[in-house]
């Protein structure tokens, strides 16, 4: 290796999961200074990106547990994560490059943190003034054209007198501080739903009864013009249904909607809609149903991300479960991984990277890689 030019050794190396580079870090000084240069970090993180691999699976709430994911399932094993916050209780807002959003049960500790390197960083204190609070909703997420990541807050409630209100707090990463954006006069949903990133914009489901027949839309927030903006939901609502519970994710880059079909707060059925060309409402179609037979489920089924062939996709079952769902079969099939905790499960995923949130991601200046917006 030492024979060989700096760039095919950085090359070699990019291809490599965290963990491995983590410990080549004492192999040598110069493998030591190439691992932690900006370029390097930025050409890992697009290999990683590029061959979606180095995936892990988080728990949280009430503690943080991860877990690598690109194994087979029968090996798949949770570990207590320690985090910025331990070991007080948290909340995940959201992933991005990497880095996860985390808080405290109050969400007034706020922290960005990379589970694998552990560099992480505050941000700055921006306390609730209004007390008649109804919901708080948070998104993490990085605007690559002005190399920033951004947290967003949305509180909405009603006053004594029973007036709505609702406001919108940013904050930059690289301003170190929040400021007021234009909020959305729609009512939030769901009030443990967080921002889903995709396309470098954060999403919510709100409701209007004044603006269409099913009165739910999806209110996108993009990162870098820091607005709102609707998408249409008609097209997956039946007119008049009301019992649906509407969830939100993320799976190869496209934004989802799984809608749970609910009987007297059971689960009838549960539809998988992906939206293929990205803000283009004709493009949504339904990439498959799953009946209460096959997973005999009591409220809900999320869909978490697609496994590595691309063939299944991995469900979280009533806050409680797992299971794979085969793609071509049909098939569910339930497991357990170990470690897994007792309780009610929250879930989310991040990549490995070495991005770090030291002193302005060490300083870097030239933008991190990014998944090409869709159009």
């Amino acid at each position: 290796m030492a024979v060989l030019p700096t760039e095919i050794i950085a090359e070699i190396l990019s291809k490599l999961p965290v963990k491995i580079l983590l410990r080549f870090l004492c192999v040598c000084k110069a493998w030591n200074l190439l691992i932690k240069t900006p370029n390097f970090i930025k050409l890992h993180l697009n290999q990683t990106l590029i061959s979606n691999s180095d995936r892990h699976i988080l728990l949280y709430y009430p503690f943080l547990y991860s877990a690598e994911l690109d194994i087979h399932h029968d090996r798949i094993s949770f570990s207590k994560l320690h985090h910025p916050l331990s070991p007080l209780q948290v909340h995940l807002f959201g992933s991005c490059n990497g880095i996860i959003c985390i808080a405290d049960p109050s969400k007034t500790d706020i922290f960005l943190f990379n589970p694998l390197t552990k560099s992480h960083r505050k941000l700055p204190a921006n306390k609730i003034l209004n007390s008649d609070i109804g919901y708080v909703l948070f998104g993490f997420g990085y605007d690559s054209k002005n190399d920033d990541y951004k947290v967003l807050r949305l509180v909405q409630g009603f006053t004594n007198d029973k007036m709505f209100y609702s406001e919108a707090k940013l904050c930059s990463l690289n301003n170190n501080s929040w400021k007021s954006v234009e909020g959305i006069s729609l009512y939030l949903i769901y009030a443990d739903c967080h921002g889903v990133l995709v396309n470098e914009a954060l999403h919510y489901i709100v409701n209007s009864e004044e603006l269409g027949s099913s009165g739910k839309f999806i209110a996108s927030f993009d990162l870098q013009n820091e607005s709102f903006s609707l998408m249409d939901c008609s097209k997956f609502l039946g007119k008049g249904e009301s019992n649906l519970m509407m969830l939100l994710t993320e799976l190869d880059g496209c934004l989802c909607v799984m809608v749970n079909h609910l009987n007297n707060f059971i689960l009838e059925r549960a539809d998988l809609w992906v939206m293929k060309e990205y803000g283009n409402k004709e493009s949504w179609a339904k990439l498959y149903s799953i009946g209460q037979e096959c997973v005999r489920s009591g409220m809900q089924i999320k869909p978490i991300v697609y496994s590595k062939d691309g063939k299944s996709i991995l469900l979280e079952i009533d806050v409680s479960k797992f299971a794979w769902y085969d793609l071509e079969s049909k098939n569910v099939e339930i497991f357990t991984p170990r470690g897994l905790p007792d309780g009610a499960l929250e879930t989310g995923c991040f990549i490995g990277s070495l991005v770090s949130l030291d002193n302005k991601l060490d300083s870097e200046k030239e933008t991190l890689p990014k998944k090409n917006k869709k159009k």
